[in-house]
């Protein structure tokens, strides 16, 4: 999804969240925000001046509809972050050497992205292997973020599997990673 929980006062443990969402964001010293994943991808933001951090799930969906572009834009305007200013950590996820997606997916992403032929690579007439690390980094510069400021994990969690759970290599979620951030 698309939803942004902005977690904007302190929390103690047991503390229910304000709602769901696949962004988390705060401004909270001392605060691990943290989202779990198994071929989605995680990403991490935070800023120069330490003020905001947010970690987002970015499955295709999300990330077709814009998580990662609707969250630095709250974040530019929860902080006032100047323009050049947000750092994103990209993580580990499942990589276009694996992620073979069909129409369902296809037509979302033609639809959202006039440049879609950048991130997905036919392999067949109705598939194609999609690279959503390639699409996050995409939409992260559209959205102001200098290319510089972007690291990339280009680990495919379908591949090695001695080091990540997979969903789309197991068929069930048999674990996931957790990725977290903090100020």
């Amino acid at each position: 999804g698309t939803d942004v929980v902005v977690l904007d006062r302190p929390f103690s443990p047991g503390d229910p969240l304000p709602k769901s969402g696949d962004a988390l964001v705060t401004t909270q010293p001392g605060l691990l925000l943290v989202v779990r994943t198994a071929d989605c991808v995680p990403v991490l933001i935070g800023e120069r001046k330490g003020q905001v951090v947010a970690a987002i799930h970015a499955g295709w969906r999300g990330t077709v509809a814009g998580i990662v572009s609707k969250t630095i834009t709250l974040l530019k305007n929860q902080v006032e972050i100047p323009p050049k200013e947000p750092h994103l950590a990209i993580g580990p996820s499942i990589g276009p050497c694996c992620y073979e997606v069909d129409q369902p997916v296809i037509q979302p992403l033609k639809k959202s992205l006039p440049g879609w032929r950048s991130v997905l690579e036919p392999s067949s007439s109705e598939k194609g292997r999609l690279d959503l690390k390639k699409l996050i980094a995409h939409q992260a510069m559209i959205s102001g973020v200098m290319n510089t400021a972007i690291t990339s994990s280009d680990l495919c969690t379908q591949c090695q599997s001695e080091w990540f759970y997979s969903y789309r290599r197991e068929g069930r979620v048999n674990g996931t990673m957790i990725s977290g951030i903090m100020l």
